[in-house]
């Protein structure tokens, strides 16, 4: 159970990063410089790592070193730009539905790369997770048919906006494959973090000299809490997924990972005292249950 359960902490303190990230996006902070700030706080707090681990990055193999890019440029850095960069062109909802298809992408890439096979009961148990993400936004859905969905008719910008929500699904969910096959190939889970890291840096620096005109100086008090924000889920959530995706199959941590909106839920509910809606309880509890029923299955089967 430890390892769904510390892919469930990561989540919770990603959720709490939204209580920092959306009040800087708020006060005019573009994406690029927020995530660059994450990345650059991270590799300095890394260091000692990075150095520690210096014969692990050495000896890497060819697919190694193209994993471990993968997680950090395409996944940590790539995906998170593009996420947010839908959220321009689509509704919300839209994007966030879309995001679903996530568990799909990692279930069927870690089938193909890792030979991870998908059984019976384990799709049984998926469905129950999957409905649970759904009946939590049953609500949003609802209202979807009456709501604008696009915030454009131009079709560039609606091709933009589904591309970018479908780069980030297919790059969270190969970059989960990948920092598993890293685990397989006996990998330090602090050595991926690490690694992870510093590829994001590496991508996210030509793009922030390609448009310093996004970048803006930030107060004293701004750059404390990005400082915290990345830290708090960038470092002590990256440290629970990776120690957490050591012990557990990759399409399990896939799934774990769709625990990320009920803690966003209660959260919302506790710090800005937005009530929990019946299908946000319930939703929740199909989530939690269905995590709870593949872990045992594969502690039964093991």
């Amino acid at each position: 159970m430890a390892g769904t359960f510390f892919i469930m902490i990561a989540c919770f303190t990603w959720a709490l990063d939204t209580l920092i990230r959306y009040p800087l996006l708020g006060e005019g902070y573009s994406t690029l410089q927020i995530v660059l700030i994450e990345h650059l706080t991270l590799v300095l707090f890394v260091a000692p790592m990075l150095w520690r681990y210096r014969h692990v990055y050495r000896h890497m193999s060819i697919s190694g070193f193209s994993c471990l890019f993968f997680i950090g440029g395409i996944g940590s850095a790539m995906g998170t730009l593009a996420f947010t960069e839908a959220f321009h062109y689509l509704n919300p909802t839209v994007v966030i539905l879309l995001q679903k298809l996530q568990p799909i992408v990692a279930i069927l890439l870690a089938y193909w790369l890792l030979k991870e096979r998908i059984e019976g009961q384990f799709v049984r148990w998926a469905a129950v997770i999957l409905l649970g993400s759904f009946v939590m936004m049953w609500p949003d859905l609802r209202q979807l048919g009456d709501a604008q969905w696009h915030y454009s008719s131009d079709t560039t910008s609606i091709m933009k906006g589904y591309g970018y929500t479908l780069i980030a699904v297919i790059a969270w969910g190969a970059a989960t494959v990948c920092g598993k096959y890293l685990s397989h190939q006996h990998m330090p889970a602090n050595a991926i973090m690490s690694g992870r890291f510093v590829a994001g840096l590496l991508v996210l620096l030509p793009m922030a000299l390609a448009q310093s005109e996004s970048l803006t100086p930030m107060t004293s008090i701004d750059l404390s809490l990005a400082i915290v924000m990345a830290l708090l889920s960038g470092f002590i959530g990256m440290w629970f997924y990776y120690q957490g995706l050591k012990t557990v199959p990759a399409q399990l941590a896939t799934l774990a990972e769709l625990s990320f909106p009920v803690f966003a839920a209660v959260i919302n509910w506790y710090f800005l005292d937005m009530g929990l809606t019946a299908y946000q309880i319930i939703g929740g509890l199909m989530l939690i249950l269905g995590n709870i029923g593949l872990r045992m299955k594969e502690l039964k089967k093991a």
